[in-house]
């Protein structure tokens, strides 16, 4: 994979990704997790902090971790704690946020990335369980507090320094969602900051080995402007630095209208947090036995599904939008059968099916598809009459073959109507006959099209060639 340099400088960029796990309830209370609920609806005294109150560990919050630290390559840590992060802010009632700092659940996976030529590892440091801080809003009243999302259970996945571009970076966040998606461990919905990204970015001159000032932009909300935000903020470091200034460690965030990054505030160590050991929340043991039964429960990585799908012959573009989700890829492979052509089916799905299924109630069923592929791969429709199938089988409980009889859709197969056909095309064009006559045989071209413009493109194109051979033998 190539590196985006900008006047003679490679970036340099990890990523540290804030997930939502899919839990009905929240990290260490029984609160509710669901999205959009009236403010301050899903609280009580241990997501808010109140003394005496003692958190909970949610079980299945646990399994969540473990499920993505396996999607991603990990190592499953048999004993890990909580830590204590303490800062002050507003959307964190309890004056510090539960997290793993010391002792993480999941460390040393990885992500492998290629871009159809070559294959690159991307390092995942860790992977640690924590719980999320509530949300501030602003108006002309003042600053208001939702603490709804407090206590809502995160996994912040840390990645080593490995990515040399905006594009890979977005790649790598792009896999890393899909792999997260196929795992069930969350629904990565961008917009609603189930899936958050902060991008660490430093830059050196190409050749250099040592690694420079960084700068952390915050909580970027969709991978588009993950890209836009490293370029900005590549070229905003190279050209301090050509003009002679030094990158000071800061977080930044990235302005949707400005398209550039701003600052926030100067970098701050650990030390500031005043790590401590949670002392309410027993250690997390996650012995071998645990961990194999939920390896057990695993499914398949879209990578493992993509390359099944290369031994049917189906390029990977059409193999990345099959994979875009788990429903996707499960309807593709149900679609599958000993009578389909899958390089025929994946052409027909992309292009027909796949449009349709985020908006559509009503969509073909992969049996009714698989059977409209099957009929297509056979030649007995064409592609056109496949298209008018998937369109009119959607909404319809009859077969695709009871459908096309009733649309005469089916392929003219019969080579007496064909012949009928040639004859009134020699009829129509004289030029054409006299053409083929002199020797011209592209012109029999035009006989054919004529054959099949009055059958509205059904007449059979093989048998048609093969009959306007035989008439002017």
């Amino acid at each position: 994979m190539s590196n985006t340099l900008y006047k003679g400088y490679e970036p340099v960029i990890g990523a540290e990704v804030h997930v939502e796990l899919k839990t009905a309830e929240k990290a260490f209370c029984s609160c509710s997790t669901a999205y959009g609920n009236e403010p301050n609806r899903n609280c009580c005294p241990i997501c808010l902090g109140m003394p005496g109150a003692i958190p909970c560990l949610n079980g299945e919050a646990v399994s969540l971790a473990v499920r993505a630290g396996l999607a991603l390559n990990c190592r499953i840590s048999e004993i890990s704690y909580f830590d204590r992060k303490h800062y002050f802010y507003p959307d964190l009632p309890k004056g510090y946020q539960i997290t793993q700092f010391y002792s993480p659940l999941c460390l040393d996976g990885y992500v492998t990335l290629s871009d159809g030529e070559k294959d690159k590892k991307i390092r995942i440091r860790e992977i640690h369980m924590e719980e999320d801080a509530g949300k501030l809003s602003y108006s002309e009243n003042g600053v208001n507090i939702d603490n709804n999302r407090c206590g809502v259970p995160l996994i912040e996945i840390v990645t080593e320094p490995d990515m040399r571009s905006a594009d890979e970076t977005m790649a790598f966040v792009n896999e890393l969602r899909s792999r997260l998606l196929f795992a069930g461990v969350s629904d990565c919905k961008m917009n609603e900051g189930s899936l958050r990204c902060d991008v660490n970015i430093s830059v050196r001159k190409e050749g250099e080995n040592t690694l420079r000032a960084r700068c952390e932009i915050k909580n970027i909300n969709s991978v588009n402007f993950i890209g836009r935000a490293i370029e900005s903020e590549l070229k905003r470091q190279v050209d301090i630095i050509e003009n002679g200034g030094k990158i000071e460690c800061e977080t930044r965030r990235f302005s949707e209208s400005s398209g550039k990054t701003e600052r926030m505030r100067s970098k701050e160590s650990c030390s500031d947090y005043r790590y401590i050991r949670e002392p309410d929340i027993p250690p997390i043991l996650t012995d071998k036995e645990y961990v194999e039964r939920i390896r057990a429960e695993m499914p398949r990585m879209p990578g493992e599904i993509k390359a099944s799908m290369r031994k049917f012959g189906i390029s990977d573009g059409n193999a990345g939008i099959i994979c875009t989700s788990p429903e996707t890829a499960a309807y593709f492979e149900s679609a599958i059968s000993d009578k389909s052509d899958a390089l025929t089916l994946s052409n027909l799905f992309v292009s027909e099916v796949f449009p349709k299924m985020k908006d559509s109630k009503s969509i073909l069923s992969p049996e009714k598809l698989s059977e409209i592929s099957a009929m297509y791969s056979a030649g007995e429709i064409n592609i056109v009459s496949a298209k008018k199938l998937i369109a009119s089988v959607s909404n319809s409980g009859n077969s695709p073959r009871e459908i096309a009889e009733k649309m005469n859709l089916f392929m003219i197969r019969d080579a007496e109507t064909i012949r009928t056909l040639i004859i009134k095309a020699a009829k129509s064009l004289p030029e054409a006959v006299r053409e083929v006559k002199k020797g011209k045989l592209g012109a029999k071209k035009v006989i054919v099209g004529y054959v099949m413009r009055e059958t509205g493109g059904k007449a059979d194109p093989v048998l048609a060639n093969r009959e306007v051979d035989r008439f002017f033998e």
